[in-house]
């Protein structure tokens, strides 16, 4: 099967998946405040990595010059990043929440820009469309 078939099934895969996420934290942020939610999403997730990194051998080795960008990706772009969703999705409803999320390529374009340098091209702004003109 052709790759970009298969990724993009990977990818709407994940994005029904990432979807749903604020159904059902919307249902969930009304029994389980949303730091505890965080809190117990992680363990489970850090289980389930553990566990899929043993079995697939994975080495655990990090360089010392790598470990504050991650810890640095880890608090924004995972904690803060959550827990500020679950707050918003508690605070509000998961339609607004999906529909404000839905915004994130857009920040990571203008994110390319001022920290990367990237050049916004029309190939960067306008990607699904053209991608869907590539594959008809």
């Amino acid at each position: 099967m052709n790759n970009k078939i298969v990724g993009a099934v990977f990818l709407s895969l994940a994005a029904s998946i990432w979807g749903a996420v604020y159904v059902v934290v919307k249902v969930v942020v009304e029994v389980v405040p949303p730091l505890e939610l965080v809190w117990m999403r992680y363990v489970i997730a850090v289980m389930t990595l553990a566990m899929i990194g043993v079995c697939m051998k994975q080495s655990w080795r990090i360089a010392k010059k790598d470990w504050l960008i991650i810890f640095l990706v880890g608090l924004f772009g995972n904690t803060i990043s959550i827990v500020t969703q679950e707050m918003g999705t508690m605070l509000s409803t998961a339609q607004m929440g999906a529909i404000l999320t839905s915004t994130t390529p857009a920040f990571m374009v203008l994110f390319a820009r001022l920290i990367l340098k990237e050049k916004i091209t029309i190939k960067n702004v306008f990607p699904l469309y053209l991608q869907q003109l590539e594959l008809a």
